[in-house]
């Protein structure tokens, strides 16, 4: 076999040797046997029996080596300054995480919004004060090098962050807010973010037209940024909600990126209305528009419960909300009016969804809302009115987990070609209030979930397809420069797997502790979890757009 770099362009030798394993190098080849040479935080040589001088060696015979898995939609923005060493995640291979999603940022901030901020971070275990107000600010606090991550974090700056720091309320933005939004937006572009994201079915993005996003999302194309959005709708109205999508997209000739696109079971989508939208996407790139979706691992996933509340009730504000939620008047009407985000609980189905994170009453997590009634001698209705007036001005960090897909559905979407693998949650722990607030395996195992489940007990799709579609094919939608393959001259993020654990791990199950199948992760050529022992170390960097 070809070596990729020949020993005399590394004679000076390297600083780890990972000798013996199989190569799955992010492209989508086929497996190979070849060693790994790392040396300055880049790979320097892959090929067969390098002989090589290192500092150190690891022997990955029996073993599996592949880029460090990237999530083109995290979460981990929300949970990284209670978890800078990314304990769930980087012990499954992930080295990278595109953060920022679904128009939900921590900044910008102004005043009020940096006290909602520190109560939702508290709940997600960081202590600190919320001392930032703009987006680089907030960069500054997350990558400054006396703390530092774990992983690397590339980010996105959220659209309904951007509207509540200017003060944009209700549909009507006005010239005024157009600009601060504009002016917000510019100024975490020249800081490095990706682009922008938005959130479209819930917070302050609901009520955003067309025309406002058309506008704002103008600034992205003078930036060369991305726009990844969570669209208006994706079950009775998807169709609509993905031709604004496009139509957003092509009157700037935006890179866009459709978040997490599949179609909940059982609320209302017309028959193949899922084809036809993943169609339109493939039209579109025909005719030259950059666009793509992502797709997340199980049939399981979040959601923020004020998604289903009307604007007549969040009017003015969460507090407000939940003071008019103590109305018997309120809540009868709120029973008719609540169908518009996991449309299946107005079909009576409460036992999909579980109450995932309520700080305000926290003996409630992790139960189903029929359990949560038949507790406290309730109906659903009042169970979930209940958790919210209880929330008060915290109303939006609480959160749901929905059994929202059929297998059948993530699996055919887990395969398509125009779909990224995501796991749309957030690093957690197994300890402090992360722990409490994360009991499902999306957080511990969604990644690792696709090689298990999809790849090798299911066969959804080969070894090398999935570990593209985790790795090169994500750097290079959000163009993430050297990253995602196993090849001289890249950054050596790489993960390093035991197939047969991977295979005997069952990631359906939530387990309580940490992945197991993952041996060895490097993150910038240094090794951040060694024979499976997270070491402590936090090479992670801040990978700015260009």
């Amino acid at each position: 076999m070809p070596v990729s770099a020949s020993s005399a362009t590394v004679s000076s030798g390297v600083d780890l040797l990972l000798s013996g394993g199989q190569v799955v190098d992010g492209t989508g080849a086929p497996a190979r046997r070849a060693d790994v040479a790392v040396r300055g935080g880049r790979v320097v040589a892959v090929g067969v029996d390098l002989r090589l001088e290192a500092a150190r060696r690891i022997d990955a015979t029996g073993l599996t080596v592949t880029p460090g898995f990237i999530d083109p939609h995290s979460h981990s923005d929300w949970s990284v300054l209670g978890n800078r060493d990314a304990q769930s995640t980087v012990r499954q291979g992930v080295t990278t995480e595109i953060v920022g999603n679904c128009g939900v940022t921590y900044a910008p901030l102004t005043e009020t919004g940096a006290d909602e901020a520190r109560r939702a971070l508290h709940a997600y275990g960081y202590e600190g004060p919320v001392s930032w107000r703009t987006f680089p600010e907030l960069l500054d606090v997350v990558h400054r090098q006396d703390r530092g991550t774990a992983q690397n974090l590339a980010w996105l700056v959220g659209h309904t962050a951007l509207r509540d720091a200017a003060r944009v309320r209700g549909g009507s933005v006005g010239a005024d807010g157009l600009a601060r939004m504009v002016f917000l937006l510019e100024e975490a572009l020249e800081a490095g973010a990706l682009g922008m994201s938005s959130g479209l079915e819930y917070g302050s993005g609901r009520h955003a037209t067309t025309g406002e996003l058309a506008e704002v999302t103008a600034v992205l194309k003078r930036h060369d940024g991305i726009y990844a959005s969570h669209i208006r709708n994706r079950d009775a109205h998807l169709l609509d909600a993905v031709e604004e999508f496009l139509t957003i997209a092509r009157h700037n000739g935006l890179r866009a990126q459709l978040s997490h696109l599949n179609v909940r079971h059982d609320t209302g989508a017309p028959d193949g209305a899922w084809h036809d939208a993943v169609a339109r996407l493939g039209t579109e790139r025909e005719a030259g528009l950059d666009v793509l979706a992502d797709m997340t691992p199980y049939p399981h996933g979040i959601g923020l419960a004020t998604g289903l509340l009307p604007n007549w009730l969040l009017a003015d504000g969460p507090g407000g909300a939940a003071r008019r939620l103590g109305d018997p008047d309120v809540r009868r009407r709120l029973r008719q009016d609540c169908d518009r985000y996991w449309r299946f609980v107005h079909r009576g189905q409460w036992e999909r969804v579980v109450l995932a994170t309520s700080p305000a009453t926290p003996e409630l997590e992790g139960l189903s809302f029929p359990e949560i009634a038949a507790l406290r001698g309730q109906d659903c209705w009042d169970a979930f009115f209940d958790v919210l007036r209880a929330a008060g001005s915290d109303m939006p960090t609480v959160q749901l987990m929905g059994r929202l897909f059929t297998p059948e559905h993530v699996a055919e979407a887990v395969a398509h070609p125009l779909f990224c693998l995501g796991v749309d949650g957030f690093t957690s722990r197994t300890e402090g209030p992360l722990a409490a607030r994360t009991r499902h395996p999306l957080f511990f195992t969604g990644h690792l979930h696709y090689l298990a489940h999809h790849v090798l007990r299911a066969k959804t799709l080969s070894l090398e397809e999935a570990v593209r579609k985790m790795t090169s094919m994500v750097a290079d939608r959000f163009r993430l420069s050297g990253r995602g393959r196993v090849r001289p001259g890249q950054h050596a993020d790489l993960a390093v797997l035991d197939l047969p654990a991977l295979a005997a791990q069952d990631t359906f199950a939530f387990t309580g502790t940490y992945a197991t199948g993952v041996p060895h992760v490097l993150v910038n050529g240094e090794l951040v979890v060694h024979h499976g022992r997270h070491l402590g170390t936090r090479p992670g960097r801040y990978l700015p757009g260009r």
